[in-house]
């Protein structure tokens, strides 16, 4: 009789167990399949990509940043941000992107933007001289723009996998023009001693220099680099 009742204990011991391992099992199943749902399904937040198929859209508003004062000038500059929103597989996608800049001179109270309309993609600036320049407060003799202007790839997109553009304006955003085109990196940006913006960038797989005139920002030379063999190789 005694070990009936220890069996029966046991045996119910077992079941409790058993129950409270497949509520268990059944739980971490159903936290990952709702952390797998969550995550095919959530806003995906990327920048510097703009989506120019209109039927795509689900939203889309253009936003003002930050004045920012330019060093070594009284004129700020504030970027014209692009927000856009999309389906992307089960979820969608968020992307903000800079289109344009907008200039103001407090001293004339008066406005520009960089360039008219609000149609490519800004990936990147570069004020010259650097701000690591060994003389502090020197004033800012150029701007060398990175752009998209076309979406070369085909994918309804611009994006830093299209062709770029290289242009250049003054520090207030006037004089904005453009130097290179087919541009598929920029691989360094310096102001040279003889007031040249030298520009070293890759177009069709080959790597290039190109100096520019900051006065009239005319391409002085623009060739591909070949640099010598090294020693041992001669």
């Amino acid at each position: 009789m005694t070990s009936r009742r220890v069996f029966a204990v046991i045996w119910r011991l077992n079941a409790v167990l058993i129950l409270l391992t497949a509520v268990l099992a059944c739980a971490v199943l159903s936290f990952g399949a709702w952390q797998i749902y969550r995550e095919a399904t959530r806003t995906r937040r990327v920048s510097a990509v703009v989506n120019i198929a209109e039927d795509r859209i689900d939203r889309s508003r253009l936003q003002l940043g930050s004045f920012q004062k330019i060093e070594g000038s009284g004129v700020l500059r504030a970027p014209l941000q692009i927000e856009q929103q999309y389906a992307f597989g089960s979820g969608s996608k968020e992307t903000i992107s800079t289109q344009n800049y907008l200039f103001y001179d407090p001293a004339s109270r008066s406005s520009h933007w960089l360039l008219p309309g609000n149609q490519g993609l800004f990936l990147s600036l570069r004020e010259l001289p650097e701000r690591g320049d060994s003389r502090p407060g020197r004033p800012i003799v150029a701007v060398v723009y990175e752009l998209v202007e076309a979406d070369t790839t085909g994918d309804n997109r611009l994006t830093a996998s299209d062709a770029k553009v290289v242009a250049v304006s003054t520090a207030s955003g006037l004089r904005f023009t453009r130097v290179l085109t087919g541009v598929e990196e920029i691989n360094g940006v310096i102001l040279t001693a003889d007031a040249r913006i030298l520009v070293l960038y890759t177009s069709a797989s080959t790597l290039k220099a190109a100096e520019i005139d900051v006065g009239t920002y005319k391409v002085i030379r623009d060739g591909p680099l070949q640099p010598a063999a090294p020693r041992g190789q001669r």
